[in-house]
């Protein structure tokens, strides 16, 4: 996934939940339960990280040590990944856009309801899903490509994503 749909697919589910949170947070006549202390609540569990994209593969192929046929079936993969996402990207900024002026608009207005917010952002939702399960498949194809040691050492190789944020401690 480029970066651009990675930052604006998370900044719009960041909206959602701002959005959702100050919609209804004015409507709480009367506290909630207590909430959890920060120590009693277990730390996350790391994130898995994006599978690999052929691109990726390539940006790896001296630790993979991958061979020319390898390269020119990553190479192909990789020019059709980017034929095949080129006009979901385009439909995922559009309904960003959509939906974020949607959000603007209803910062200033109290009866939106939470149900509404989610309505409005279910394209966005649906868009990001087809993307990621896209992504899944050219992956799988890409990973169909690499022997068993080079996938493994791929694995190996592959920093630990936590809290949104790579690791790269200690790996390579």
């Amino acid at each position: 996934m480029k970066p651009a749909v990675r930052y604006v697919s998370t900044s719009v589910v960041l909206a959602l939940v701002a959005t959702t949170y100050f919609v209804l947070q004015p409507r709480a006549d009367r506290p909630g339960p207590a909430r959890p202390s920060a120590a009693l609540s277990a730390p996350r569990p790391p994130l898995p990280p994006a599978p690999p994209t052929a691109r990726e593969i390539l940006g790896r192929s001296a630790t993979l040590d991958l061979r020319d046929d390898q390269r020119v079936r990553l190479e192909a993969l990789e020019r059709r990944w980017h034929r095949e996402i080129s006009g979901l990207e385009t439909e995922i900024g559009g309904a960003a856009r959509e939906f974020s002026g949607f959000v603007k608009e209803a910062q200033g207005v109290r009866g939106v309801t939470a149900q509404e917010i989610q309505r409005r952002g279910a394209e966005l939702g649906q868009l990001s899903a087809e993307l990621r399960e896209r992504r899944q498949r050219h992956s799988d194809a890409a990973l169909r490509v690499l022997t068993d040691w080079q996938r493994t050492r791929l694995a190996q190789s592959r920093p630990i994503v936590v809290g949104g944020k790579s690791n790269e401690a200690g790996r390579n």
